[in-house]
């Protein structure tokens, strides 16, 4: 039996994991909102672009 009493936890994955949960939400958050087209049909129209020269 593996003793456990003692042994410090490694929190790396539990980080890695968090970081891919972030990624994939800013991801699906920029598709919705329409500044990527990955998936056709999903999310809102692209919003229109603005010049500052204008």
């Amino acid at each position: 039996m593996p003793r456990l009493v003692g042994k410090r936890s490694n929190p790396t994955p539990a980080i890695a994991l968090f970081v891919l949960l972030a990624a994939a939400a800013f991801g699906v958050a920029l598709e919705y909102d329409g500044y990527i087209n990955v998936v056709p049909g999903y999310g809102r129209t692209a919003p229109p672009a603005q010049n500052p020269l204008d």
